[in-house]
């Protein structure tokens, strides 16, 4: 069955509102956290982000090499702020992407409740009662559920769930998870989720 205009419009909507919060959500991570300035296009050297833990500082470099082979592939004035935003631009279309397949799944049928009410949903809240909080706060947990669910995910579908993609390398603080998941999982909308 294919969409009306008024459902298409909604969705196209839908998808600019949570491509944008991504965006800003990344950007602010690249400036606060790996040194990386969008606007202007300044790096700041890795060894000066001494703060940084290992599995950040990993992120940083990967995003460093992202942001430097999209440079390499374009001509002309400020390649390197064109590349960031390109990067920007991707991690956040995978992350959408990814959220958007998981709802799929969960209207099909294929996978238990896992984003339809974030870290109330159904196969979260089994997940937690295992883990218990000896993997840090909720929203912690909820973030090790939902990259367990893309390495499930990644046997079939590789190219989109694949964690260690360069495509991966950034994901939602809580306070934008939260407005991520309230928004795809507005009313009005529960019903194209399982349309093709």
């Amino acid at each position: 069955m294919g969409f009306d205009n008024e459902t298409r419009n909604k969705l196209s909507s839908l998808v600019t509102q949570c491509r944008k919060l991504l965006t800003e959500e990344f950007t602010k991570q690249c400036q606060e956290i790996y040194g990386i300035q969008p606007e202007t296009g300044e790096i700041t050297p890795l060894d000066t982000l001494s703060r940084l833990e290992d599995k950040e500082l990993s992120v940083a470099i990967s995003l460093r090499e992202r942001v430097e082979y999209l440079a390499s592939n374009l001509v002309g004035k400020e390649t390197i702020t064109i590349a960031i935003d390109r990067m920007l631009r991707e991690q956040a279309f995978t992350v959408m992407n990814r959220l958007a397949a998981m709802k799929m799944a969960e209207s099909r049928q294929i996978i238990q409740e896992s984003v339809s009410k974030g870290m109330e949903s159904q196969a979260f809240q089994m997940y937690d009662t295992l883990a218990g909080s000896a993997m840090g706060e909720k929203y912690d947990r909820y973030k090790a559920f939902l990259f367990s669910m893309f390495d499930e995910i990644a046997v079939d579908l590789g190219v989109l769930f694949d964690r260690h993609s360069a495509y991966g390398l950034l994901f939602p603080r809580e306070g934008s998870m939260k407005e991520l998941l309230s928004l795809l999982n507005q009313n009005e909308l529960a019903s194209i989720w399982a349309e093709d």
